[in-house]
């Protein structure tokens, strides 16, 4: 038995014996409310993403696995808009005992609902996976908080797999969990057997708490991750800042978890939809979150030319393509420590340091940076005046191993007309 069945057959009960509906109580349609907040979280999310695989494939010319995954938790965005659109125009939005007075509409809601609950639970982890192999690149390989982030990853699998598995396998047979006549009285005339009211809370409340939790963790580990860059405060700071959005999640997840509890005894639940509402609104913020920080240089190629623009100058040779930005495997860039005047050199290694040819097509993504002293004075000026622009240092951990036989050593021309 789904949980809202108890208030349903309260509702049912006061119906039966009370004055029958008022012709404003059937009309009333509350889906422009519900629409118009699902629509302006799914209209923010997808903005981000797109500009968030700009960067990634025509600024940086690379595409990561928390990209790709990143990009699946979007489809899955938006595919849980579509099911909200599709439940309007079968009734959501109105009450629920309107509803039930056309079947076959409330039917397909019904089917709607269910593929809809499983695309946002899933969607919701799949965010967090994204999160966690990105908080990955800003430390080692084999650091500790690596093996940290894979037991999380795997945790959240299992925990997705199980509560999917709950959430489909709710009724025997699965088509009473929308086709009510396969239920028995009085909802229908069949035996089908549904999870009672307080397991399926309880199931849903569960999997709202590790949400919260995992939430909370994503939002708080990068700020020991960041502090260990070598990066300026300030650049520091900024990125913590970003980065703890997710608290923005967690808080959604919340008065989600809250609205889950009360919705059990809400016959009107279908008015406001209020935990379908917070639980998209948790989903897209994650989204937002998770990709604000890819964004970080367009918003310096942003700065850079507002500032060209403002100052009546421009420059030629400069940007993200002269910085190693368009090399295929840069994954961002740095400058050296400060007091320094070297030029950048990327090369491609093995993830132990090879630097034969065969290890680039294996390990494609992995930069080291190096240094060779200016061969001229004005070379040198030219790395004084970048090196004083802080906006355009990467969120990687500084790493100097000697420049190997395979090296690609990078220099920067200016012109200023």
């Amino acid at each position: 038995m789904p949980a809202w069945e108890t208030g349903l057959l309260r509702e049912v009960k006061r119906q039966a014996f009370g004055p029958p509906p008022t012709p404003e109580y059937i009309a009333f349609n509350n889906s422009p409310e519900i629409i118009a907040i699902t629509g302006s979280f799914f209209a923010a999310a997808a903005a981000i993403v797109l500009l968030r695989v700009y960067v990634r494939v025509v600024m940086l010319k690379v595409f990561g696995a928390d990209d790709y995954i990143m990009v699946v938790a979007m489809l899955l965005a938006a595919a849980c808009f579509g099911c909200f659109v599709a439940e309007t125009h079968d009734g959501l939005g109105k009450h629920f005992m309107v509803m039930l007075m056309e079947p076959v509409k409330y039917s397909h809601f019904a089917k709607t609902l269910y593929v809809h609950s499983i695309l946002v639970m899933v969607g919701v982890s799949t965010v967090k996976v994204s999160i966690a192999l990105f908080l990955m690149r800003l430390g080692t390989k084999k650091g500790i908080y690596n093996k940290f982030l894979w037991g999380v990853i795997v945790f959240i699998v299992i925990l997705t797999i199980t509560c999917a598995m709950t959430l489909i396998f709710q009724c025997l047979p699965v088509a009473a969990a929308w086709d009510m006549s396969l239920r028995p009285a009085p909802f229908g005339t069949g035996d089908a057997k549904c999870y009672s009211m307080i397991i399926f809370r309880n199931l849903g409340l569960m999997n709202s708490s590790f949400n919260i939790v995992t939430d909370a963790l994503f939002a708080t580990l990068p700020i020991p991750l960041i502090w260990q860059l070598q990066l300026n405060t300030r650049t520091k700071i900024s990125l913590i800042a970003v980065l703890s959005l997710g608290w923005f999640a967690c808080a959604a997840a919340i008065i989600k978890a809250v609205q889950q509890w009360n919705v059990l005894n809400d016959p009107d639940w279908t008015v406001h939809s209020s935990f379908n509402v917070w639980n998209y609104i948790e989903f897209t913020i994650g989204i937002i979150a998770a990709s604000l920080p890819s964004l970080k240089p367009l918003f310096n190629w942003f700065l850079q030319t507002a500032r060209a623009i403002t100052s009546g100058g421009r420059t030629k040779g400069s940007g993200y393509k002269a910085s190693g930005y368009n090399q295929p495997n840069a994954l961002g860039y740095h400058k050296t420590t400060e007091g320094s005047h070297r030029s950048i050199a990327l090369q491609s290694l093995g993830s132990k340091g090879d630097t034969t040819p065969s290890s680039y097509s294996k390990n494609p993504y992995n930069v080291r940076i190096t240094g060779a002293p200016p061969t001229s004075q004005a070379e040198k000026e030219i790395w004084d005046m970048d090196r004083a622009k802080t906006s355009d240092e990467s969120i990687l951990p500084l790493q100097s191993p000697p420049v190997g036989p395979h090296g690609i050593l990078m220099t920067r021309e200016v012109r200023v007309d």
